[in-house]
């Protein structure tokens, strides 16, 4: 599951009558301005395929009603087909309304869910202030870059290292205290996830986890935080990597043990993804730098249109072995490895154990400098 959106709520609500939970169980009774017709569906993302668990005939006046029963709170969407961006919130059993907007679905205001209302608050809240620091550092990064068409000297970019840094500790701090506030709400677990877990940092993500309540560690995200973390440590130093099989550009099954008694990295990427394709160039430079003494690149490409993938291999000079299966974020590897956004990579040493995990630019270059001495 994939935490991508931060959903936000729209100013004004519209009436839609009373609401009451029945038997514990969820009542959802919405309205969509402007639509008079057509069918509304309740839908679910599991282990990354999405699936409709409900729908409904919307009626001439815009309006719809959903009663069902969930374990625990978990995100589902409202969505109508020939709209593009759904409406995704935190679903809980309790007497909910949903006010949106046919030409902006994804802004409805929804009431009536504590999770989703202790979500949102991070987000209309603390959330705020760390996007308005990190859009000014990444304006004036852009400017020194001037678009990407020239690389900073050594001390502008350490300068706006350490920007970054001081940024990703306010980010800590600020879902620390919130979290803190709320330990007993799903959705503390989920902003976890968003935070450190879908953009990986597993030390502060487990740090923050043992602040919720035992009930909130064993809901359904909860669920899906513990086994991130399983995952990880699956891929921990010194552990033997999961094993990869998977077609290359020609449909020849290339395995991760065909590099055995080499050091290879195996890099997880996408032609659509932007900091990876920034990425791509410091890992051209190390891979000229250290192919001769022993070093690889496996490719593992989160494409799920081959011809992007393979413009992109050559635009960016990608020299060395790629695969994937063309299924997207469903991809075999990224799922035994565990990741859950790009670019992440994984070094492997001569015999087939972690040695490092996301090490970029200079960090890539730093370790395998000390490894092949």
């Amino acid at each position: 599951m994939k935490f991508k959106f931060v959903a936000i709520a729209a100013t004004g609500l519209f009436c839609v009558g009373q609401v009451s939970a029945q038997n514990n169980n969820y009542v959802i009774k919405g309205t969509i301005k402007g639509a008079s017709s057509g069918r509304v569906y309740l839908e679910h993302e599991n282990e990354n395929k999405k699936v409709v668990t409900d729908s409904t005939v919307l009626s001439s006046e815009g309006n719809f009603q959903f009663k069902g029963k969930v374990v625990s709170p978990q995100f589902y969407s409202i969505k109508m087909k020939g709209i593009k961006n759904p409406s995704t919130f935190l679903l809980e059993n309790a007497a909910i309304t949903f006010a949106g907007s046919k030409d902006s679905l994804n802004k409805a205001v929804i009431t009536g869910s504590e999770s989703q209302n202790v979500y949102l608050g991070f987000y209309n809240g603390p959330w705020k202030a760390i996007t308005k620091k990190a859009g000014d550092i990444y304006q004036r990064l852009d400017k020194a870059e001037q678009g990407g068409k020239v690389k900073p000297d050594s001390l502008t970019r350490a300068g706006f290292d350490r920007e970054f840094r001081v940024l990703d500790t306010l980010n800590q701090a600020a879902v620390k205290d919130y979290v803190s506030q709320h330990p007993g709400s799903v959705g503390s677990a989920a902003i976890i996830y968003d935070r450190f877990i879908a953009y990986p940092n597993f030390p502060v993500a487990r740090s923050l986890f043992s602040i919720l309540s035992p009930k909130v560690q064993k809901s359904l995200i909860g669920q899906q935080i513990t086994h991130a973390f399983a995952l990880d440590e699956k891929t921990a130093t010194g552990q033997i990597a999961p094993a990869i099989a998977m077609a290359d550009k020609d449909g020849k099954i290339v395995h991760l043990s065909d590099f055995k008694g080499k050091y290879v990295m195996v890099d997880f990427w996408a032609s659509w993804c932007g900091p990876c394709r920034k990425e791509n160039p410091n890992v051209v430079a190390a891979y000229k730098k250290y192919h001769d003494k022993g070093f690889e690149v496996l490719g593992v490409s989160l494409d799920s249109n081959k011809e992007s993938w393979l413009k992109a291999i050559a635009a960016d000079g990608l020299t060395w072995t790629h695969v994937s299966d063309l299924k997207g974020w469903a991809n075999a590897a990224a799922a035994e490895y565990g990741v859950k956004a790009v670019p992440a990579s994984f070094l492997i040493g001569p015999d087939g154990k972690v040695v490092g995990k996301d090490l970029r630019g200079e960090a890539l270059n730093k370790k395998l400098g000390e490894l092949m001495k």
